[in-house]
């Protein structure tokens, strides 16, 4: 029979030893997925995260743990579960983890679940069996595999300024139109990213491109360190709000810019690339892996209703 319990400093090694002997098997499965990790700093990540981590036991042995962080997002707030952050021998024992865990969540305020895992459908399965559904994929790239392709002598690729905000707001709107967010056209909504823009372009570990085709803006996309974080590779960096406009879109002016873009990052060392996309957004789900983006890990979504 399985008992669920809070983590113990005890159950730590235990614990460490599953996320490491998970994380090497991901790495089996997808070579761009990272199997090195400190053991020393993820057992003093663990140790301090007793109250908020269960196990599950079979005897004296433990077979499944979970851990989420609850979080505000925006105006709701959420339970977070990293790749790291569970572990189960059969999907028995994540419904049995996930029970207490569950009205834990509710009791502070969460509405939400989220959970990555890897993208494989043995890992998958047990999470949509439980009504979790996928809403995002991360995908990663080595920058040894960066294309050929280079951009128009037209276009001219540079860095964003503060003059450049009314136009990436523009482009920032394709991007949610695309993900079925028809609203950010209001005014609400641009002065809230107008704010966010202006914060950004600040930021001196963001780089925001603008592609200019006869000094108007067709193009942008916008990169920065990725985190430190387990499975991903040490000198990452991450790739977001990549669009063109409408009316060029189809004619591999985005490959062509992130080429570049990638070309510069690799001469300074960066090693891998790594990007997110809703799966509901179809234009993007296309084009990342044929880009060259190799999906690693899914998140995951489930309502925690009452």
């Amino acid at each position: 029979m399985t008992v669920v319990r809070k983590l113990r400093q005890d159950d730590t090694s235990a614990v460490v030893d599953r996320i490491a002997r998970q994380l090497s098997n991901d790495a089996s499965r997808h070579t761009l997925v990272n199997p090195n990790l400190d053991l020393t700093v993820l057992h003093d990540t663990i140790v301090h995260a007793t109250s908020v981590t269960w196990v599950a036991l079979d005897g004296d042995d433990i077979v499944g743990h979970l851990f989420a962080a609850v979080l505000r997002d925006h105006e709701r707030r959420a339970a977070w579960t990293g790749p790291d952050g569970v572990s189960f021998d059969d999907p028995s024992i994540l419904e049995s983890l996930l029970r207490p865990a569950i009205s834990a969540w509710r009791s502070q305020g969460a509405i939400e679940h989220l959970v990555w895992a890897l993208d494989d459908d043995d890992r998958l399965d047990p999470w949509r069996q439980l009504g979790y559904k996928a809403i995002s994929v991360r995908g990663v790239m080595d920058l040894e595999y960066v294309g050929d392709a280079t951009l128009d002598t037209s276009l001219r690729l540079r860095l964003a300024t503060p003059q450049d905000i009314d136009a990436i707001l523009n482009l920032d709107h394709i991007i949610d139109v695309a993900q079925g967010d028809e609203s950010t056209l209001s005014r609400k909504f641009r002065r809230q990213n107008r704010r966010e823009i202006r914060h950004l372009l600040d930021d001196p570990d963001v780089e925001h491109y603008v592609l200019e085709r006869e000094d108007r803006i067709v193009a942008q996309a916008v990169t920065y360190p990725s985190p430190a974080r387990r499975g991903s590779f040490e000198h990452t960096l991450h790739l977001s709000g990549v669009a063109v406009d409408s009316q060029l879109q189809g004619g591999g002016i985005a490959s062509a810019m992130l080429n570049e873009v990638l070309r510069r990052a690799r001469a300074r060392g960066v090693s891998h690339v790594e990007a997110q996309w809703r799966v509901d957004n179809v234009q993007a789900s296309f084009f990342w892996p044929a880009y060259g983006l190799e999906p690693t890990y899914v998140r995951l979504a489930r309502r925690l209703a009452e």
